[in-house]
């Protein structure tokens, strides 16, 4: 299953599945006419109390995708891998859409 979603990510655009890992969709990019996302708050700590906002202008396709359905769907978590192999989770945190580097949450989990 990680390979076949590895392999639907090469293009460009979000894979969109259900909890149950149900494909909905890759390429896509993710509109809603309601919600348009400008700026993201970066967590600087794994509980997001420390953030620095920032703009969202020079993001690509799957982070926009990701911004916007998280502020659409609140309980929804995405997480975006980035051509260049970087990892973000991206959670609407209630004032802001929210985005944690990969980094972040290995370094906490293995001081345990």
């Amino acid at each position: 299953m990680s390979h076949l979603i590895a392999a639907l990510s090469t293009c460009d655009g979000a894979v969109v599945m259900t909890k149950r890992f149900e494909l909905l969709g890759f390429g896509a990019e993710i509109h809603c006419d309601s919600t348009e996302v400008l700026s993201v708050a970066r967590a600087l700590d794994i509980e997001a109390k420390k953030i620095r906002i920032e703009s969202v202008k020079a993001d690509g396709t799957r982070h926009r995708s990701a911004y916007r359905l998280c502020r659409e769907l609140p309980q929804a978590l995405v997480i975006v891998i980035s051509q260049d192999g970087s990892v973000q989770f991206v959670k609407n945190n209630g004032k802001y859409v929210t985005c944690f580097d990969h980094q972040a949450f290995f370094s906490i989990q293995s001081m345990f």
